[in-house]
């Protein structure tokens, strides 16, 4: 019996430990060579998480015996993963399907794991101060960002901290803030109070410098929330005990409001908090503009598959042809056109991929969460004794940041962001883990389900073996393989940067051959192929391959710069016509097309075309060489009139030196001395 205690005690311990390195590789992890945060974040995630589950499984099998939580988000969470399985097999792009159903499936499978695994306060609060922790160093990192004394990223002129952008670090932040503060009221000891007082100080800054308009709205909403429940629960006796500190934290947040609301050395942005703020009335404002574009696209791709939407993980490679069919009926809002990944709204993004279904079960989740959090407030506020108070307090803290969260999920794509989609998930199986050890009645022998225990020491080391090997396995395939790629895709691309093609190609030959399904990395390669005159089939094969996996204009343009370097024409127009199809203010696409058109003589498509691009950029810097193919144009279509005006306007717009500028001289010279000749 004690063998056994200590077998679960030890995979008790590997789980909590891992469960802390995911929380701390997820929200910290940062390989300045691979510059895109969150595919660092997508490998520190899957890591842990297959590590956890994995470790489940084993104890399990050695211990056997086998106990699952019953609460009431059980049901909802496995209709919603059912759903996404249905999603993502009945998805036209299922290996882009693939990616974004591997994370959420692990969202919900860390969330399970939590809840049958933290049986203990202490294990509970340990996990909640490695969330302190992580916090702190986000807020830290970005505070040395914003006074320019970043020790890692240099090279980055933006806040990103570990997190990727201004807005992930607000809304990392504000999950745990909340949190925070519970543990700052409940604290009795001076020397901690001073900790949580000054972390969250820390926090509060870095959420004003931040300056995100979407989270000032959530916290706000939020707060409103928290005034109203704490009212209604009569929370308000451990605000009374802590009078004094409450009221030095206020004066403090005041300050802090003033610093980076005025003209001073410490705000070091060109805009103070009153003038972001008020930019959300602004009616002309291009950010909210834009996420309205985006916003009104996903409606209509819910319109058009209302009940079990286009696929889960589809919304980045179905975007930009929704877009092109608004904006022809909506040009005004082409000034505002995006290139979106994701909806900017993960409950619209849920029903476009996922249809209303999927929505409403989401939301279902939600609600039931809410509804045994409400149940826990009520019950619990019949029972007086101190341990019960500070229980609520804690409680309600977990409450508000998770609802500042949600809030904040109508304006990002938060979900979409592995160190904040996993924190919240984990956040929420905290939550249940702890209201269920604080009211089940049931013991955790009741729960246990037996299984057939390993007795054979050959059958235990088999099925050891066996999970271990499985383990390797899909750590290879969907962690290692996919990180390497990215790791020898970014290598290219600075070598893309700088222009030398020869290094950059070996680079992204090695990346595309261990992850084959990457529409960026196919991209990349084939445009590599075509900038070093290599215009064979393999070249063409991976341009269209790059197509399947990602929706590009620049696919499409460089798909049509290959065909008309190969003479087949035809081709080159459909891929033009495609990459304007898709941006209608695509200015190269127009150019190319036009070109193509003139070489085949027909200049009426050929001026229409550059046309275009004067009526698309009238301070186009290159508005001058336009100007000149218009000439030239009307040259060919003996239109000497027409060609000169086009001329004369080239010529006053050439940078002086420039090798056109004798070019169009000597075609002025030419009109003219026609004319004298007739």
């Amino acid at each position: 019996m004690e063998n056994i205690n200590n077998k679960k005690s030890i995979y008790n311990k590997l789980i909590l430990i891992n469960l802390k390195l995911l929380i701390l590789g997820t929200g910290l992890f940062v390989y300045k060579y691979v510059y895109n945060f969150r595919v660092n974040q997508e490998m520190s995630f899957k890591l842990f998480a297959i590590i956890l589950f994995s470790l489940w499984i084993l104890k399990i099998l050695n211990n056997g015996e086998f106990y699952f939580e019953k609460t009431a988000l059980n049901l909802p969470i496995f209709v919603f993963i059912l759903l996404m399985t249905i999603s993502l097999l009945r998805s036209p792009y299922i290996i882009v399907s693939l990616n974004d159903y591997i994370i959420f499936l692990f969202y919900f499978l860390i969330y399970f794991l939590v809840i049958n695994n933290i049986n203990h306060k202490r294990q509970f609060d340990s996990l909640i101060h490695i969330f302190f922790l992580t916090a702190a160093i986000i807020a830290i990192y970005a505070l040395l960002q914003y006074y320019g004394f970043d020790p890692f990223l240099r090279e980055l002129s933006a806040i990103t901290s570990t997190i990727g952008q201004k807005n992930w670090v607000s809304n990392y932040l504000a999950l745990i803030f909340p949190l925070i503060f519970s543990y700052f009221l409940v604290e009795n000891i001076k020397k901690n109070k001073l900790y949580y007082y000054l972390l969250l100080s820390i926090i509060y800054a870095t959420l004003m410098i931040c300056q995100s308009r979407g989270i000032w709205i959530s916290i706000v909403c939020t707060f409103l929330l928290g005034l109203f429940l704490i009212y209604k629960y009569k929370i308000s006796d451990v605000l009374k005990k802590n009078k004094k500190w409450i009221t030095l934290i206020i004066l403090t947040f005041l300050l802090i409001t003033i610093i980076y609301s005025t003209d001073n050395p410490l705000n070091k942005s060109h805009l103070t908090l009153p003038q972001r703020a008020l930019t959300i009335l602004d009616e002309q404002d291009p950010s909210i503009n834009a996420r309205l574009l985006i916003w009104k696209t996903t409606l209509e791709m819910i319109k058009h598959y209302p009940l079990l939407g286009t696929g889960i993980g589809t919304f980045k490679i179905n975007y930009l042809n929704y877009q092109a069919k608004y904006l022809k009926d909506n040009p005004d809002y082409l000034k505002y056109y995006a290139t979106a990944g994701e909806a900017h709204n993960e409950y619209l993004q849920i029903a476009a991929e996922m249809g209303l279904f999927g929505l409403g079960i989401f939301i279902f989740i939600i609600f039931s969460f809410y509804g045994l959090i409400v149940n826990f407030i009520k019950n619990s506020g019949n029972n007086f004794q101190k341990e019960t108070d500070e229980d609520r307090v804690i409680i309600f803290g977990l409450l508000m940041g998770i609802t500042c969260f949600l809030i904040h999920s109508l304006f990002t794509f938060a979900l979409h962001v592995p160190a904040l989609g996993a924190t919240f998930f984990i956040i929420i199986g905290l939550t249940v883990a702890y209201i269920k050890n604080m009211t089940s009645s049931i013991s955790k022998e009741e729960k246990m389900i037996k299984i057939i225990k390993l007795e054979n020491k050959k059958l235990k080391i088999i099925c050891t073996a066996l999970v271990l090997i499985f383990i390797i396995l899909v750590i290879d395939l969907l962690i290692i393989m996919p990180y390497l790629s990215e790791i020898y895709y970014f290598t290219g691309m600075r070598y893309n940067d700088i222009n030398n093609y020869d290094m950059s190609l070996p680079n992204l030959k090695y990346a595309a051959q261990l992850n084959p399904y990457n529409g960026r990395i196919l991209h990349a390669l084939g445009t590599t192929y075509y900038n070093l005159n290599i215009f064979d089939d393999n070249t063409e094969e991976i341009l269209q391959n790059a197509k399947k996996y990602r929706t590009e204009v620049n696919t499409y343009y460089n798909l049509g710069l290959l065909y008309s370097k190969t003479g087949q024409d035809k081709k080159a127009e459909e891929e033009f016509k495609q990459a304007i199809y898709l941006n209608p203010e695509f200015v190269k696409g127009y150019h190319f097309l036009g070109l193509l058109y003139f070489q085949k003589g027909d200049f009426d498509k050929a001026i229409e075309q550059w046309n275009e691009i004067l009526t698309i950029e009238a301070n186009l810097a290159n508005r001058y060489i336009v100007l000149n193919n218009l000439g030239i144009v009307y040259q060919k279509k003996e239109m000497p009139v027409r060609a000169l005006e086009y001329f004369l306007q080239a010529l006053q717009l050439v940078p002086e030196g420039d090798p056109i500028e004798k070019e169009i001289e000597e075609e002025i010279n030419t009109i003219y001395k026609s004319k004298l000749e007739k």
